[in-house]
């Protein structure tokens, strides 16, 4: 096989028999793919380490501030714990997608991640600069496109023989292709350029590789590999456009074209193992031709302190809260919520847990940073089954103007306020040494997109999402960080059977302050008796005593007696987890709200239990798993259904 050839692999008209790869097996590959399994044999997924990490991260100053400039790509790793093979796998979506497309199909089946690990392929899914876990900014990628996606140019898009559902434009599956649908970069030779740049930046670090691309994904492994092309082993190009290979190519590509009855998305349709069996040929074949691969033990121990391993039963995501709105072109889809969810092969606990960001930020949060674990790590080593959302219009969950409004019109979070903050990145807890070049922050202000301005809008397509949510699942345990806290709330209002513990860690606001008219929230909860209008409560002001230990920020306003009550909440057990900083408004004022409108409620100080020096973002400060034994305590301790299996 000659480098730079260019080949067509031609797939049986039933997509299921071996296909006939020709000559394609130029070298004898001396590691072959494992034996397929059939659909719905999933095998456990025993992975070595499981993290994320941000490449590219570079900042600008904007007239607000110092800012990240957007170019930074999101990279998600998972490598298993036996790698049978010399390279990892590098999955780059196309067009006005995200990575997201490579972890479920839409009627939730393993995607090409998962089946790829089975194999035994250390595997590296990319989001492009502005697309699904990249936050978009007008200001720095361009305008928004005239037009949302519509439910009616989806229903096109994926039309095939082999598109799971009957593939119209109501029908689920269709709804769960458009809800992961983002705003492209304008292509130009800037963006060709920060494609480029980005590609090499990830193989530098993690080795030679081979792409799998869709789309104008190719367009990112042809850039890397025109630069470094003794990094890059193979590119498989799945559905690419026409003219898209450049001339002189010195790399080995596979471009994959599906016959009449199969559509543009073959990793997404319901012979999606099958589909992937001559790919996995010709890299073993091609790619990996000549190559010794020794089944090796995947652990890099360089990489963290803690473990970020674990044997799952499944792993993936969905999207819950599609709403359908008309517009003159179709109907565009609203308010949807990203769900990425891990199951361990060992359940331990019978509840799960449903876990949302605060801020401006993502699901990103509950991962940890700079690749040491997080609290999704350590919930699902103690054997839950762990659920993260990215809420609408953060995250995964992209924003469009015609869906949601110039009220969430993202901000650019700048570095220097919370760089002085002394409840951010100014603790004796953060990982990094601080600063406006500490990598650390970077990795942390590379995730971040800014706070919505509509708190009311956002909390009426949060919470049916989260009802929906709970709906799939079943009874939970529900933990909220910073602004993420009003979750819980509203929708422990709408489901009070299947919100069975809540756990706020620094919730945001003191009661009725801003736009949280009606208490600890800015859209109506249930009340008895029942509120109308905020205008109906009768508050006082509270003044706490000069001696009160911290935290205790200000003043704070109250019911006066006899207090309304949540009347869907009495006697739900919360706990509030408090630094010693209590950012976010007066723990003391909250507790006191929630203890006052019937909830059980219980103030977790870290330095009643000899834990100091944390900030707000405690989820991943070097102590992280430190804070988290304190909240697994209080749910062996609280919520006894939740013990041990």
């Amino acid at each position: 096989m000659q480098p730079g050839a260019f080949y067509t692999v031609p797939m049986a008209n039933d997509g299921l028999t071996r296909r006939q790869l020709g000559g394609l097996a130029a070298g004898a590959a001396l590691l072959g793919p494992l034996q397929l399994r059939a659909q719905g044999g999933d095998a456990v997924l025993d992975i070595a380490e499981w993290s994320y990490y941000w490449y590219g991260v570079e900042k600008t100053l904007m007239a607000r501030g110092t800012a990240v400039n957007g170019r930074q790509i999101y990279v998600e790793h998972w490598i298993p714990r036996q790698v049978r093979h010399p390279y990892p796998v590098v999955l780059v979506h196309g067009g006005n997608r995200q990575a997201s497309d490579w972890m479920t199909t839409p009627d939730g089946r393993r995607g090409w991640v998962s089946l790829l690990l089975e194999q035994g392929y250390k595997v590296y899914i990319v989001d492009r600069p502005g697309q699904g876990r990249v936050p978009y900014h007008p200001w720095l990628h361009g305008n928004y496109a005239a037009q949302a996606p519509t439910f009616e140019a989806a229903a096109r898009e994926v039309a095939s023989s082999q598109w799971p559902g009957t593939g119209d434009a109501a029908s689920p599956e269709v709804a769960q292709f458009v809800a992961a649908s983002c705003q492209a970069m304008p292509r130009n030779a800037v963006t060709q350029a920060t494609w480029t740049s980005r590609g090499v930046m990830l193989l530098e670090d993690i080795g030679p590789a081979i792409f799998v691309t869709h789309g104008d994904g190719a367009a990112f492994a042809y850039g890397t590999a025109g630069a470094r092309p003794e990094l890059v082993k193979g590119i498989v190009a799945v559905s690419q456009p026409a003219n898209t290979q450049p001339a002189g190519l010195r790399v080995p590509v596979l471009a994959f074209v599906t016959p009449a009855g199969h559509g543009a998305y073959p990793h997404l349709e319901k012979n999606n193992r099958e589909v992937l069996r001559p790919i996995l040929e010709w890299m073993s074949a091609t790619a990996e031709a000549g190559v010794l691969a020794k089944v090796a033990d995947g652990i890099d121990p360089a990489r963290n302190v803690e473990s970020t391993g674990f044997k799952l039963a499944s792993q993936g995501h969905f999207w819950v809260g599609v709403q359908r709105k008309t517009m003159p072109y179709g109907t565009i889809p609203m308010g949807q919520m990203f769900v990425q969810y891990i199951k361990p092969a060992e359940k331990k606990h019978p509840l799960p847990i449903v876990m949302v960001h605060g801020g401006g930020g993502q699901g990103c949060h509950m991962m940890g940073i700079g690749r040491r674990p997080g609290w999704v790590h350590f919930f699902v080593q103690a054997g839950y089954d762990v659920y993260w959302v990215d809420r609408p219009s953060y995250g995964r969950s992209t924003y469009h103007p015609d869906a949601l409004g110039p009220s969430h019109l993202p901000i650019v979070p700048a570095y220097e306020g919370l760089i002085i903050a002394n409840n951010v990145f100014n603790t004796a807890q953060w990982p990094g040494p601080g600063g406006m070049d500490d990598p650390m922050i970077g990795q942390f202000m590379a995730n971040e997109r800014g706070n919505i301005s509509d708190e009311a809008l956002h909390s009426s397509l949060v919470w049916p999402g989260g009802a929906e949510l709970l709906d799939k699942i079943g009874p939970s345990i529900v933990f909220g960080h910073a602004f993420g806290g009003f979750f819980g709330w509203g929708v422990a209002d709408r489901r009070p059977d299947l919100v069975r513990g809540i756990v706020c860690m620094e919730i945001n606001s003191n009661p009725f302050v801003g736009q949280f008219r009606w208490g600890l929230t800015a859209a109506p909860m249930t009340y008895d008796p029942p509120v109308n209008d905020p205008a109906e409560f009768r508050l006082v002001d509270v003044t706490p005593p000069p001696d009160m230990p911290r935290p205790v920020v200000s003043p704070y306003r109250m019911q006066a007696e006899p207090a309304r009550k949540w009347k869907n909440l009495i006697g739900k057990k919360v706990a509030w987890v408090t630094s010693e900083y209590g950012a976010g408004g007066s723990p003391v004022a909250q507790v006191a709200f929630l203890k006052q409108v019937g909830l059980d409620t219980t103030m977790l100080r870290l330095r009643d239990f000899g834990i100091h020096g944390n900030g707000n973002l405690m989820l991943m400060e070097k102590n992280n798993h430190e804070v988290y034994r304190v909240v697994q305590d209080w749910l062996d301790q609280n919520v006894p259904e939740n013990r041990r299996l």
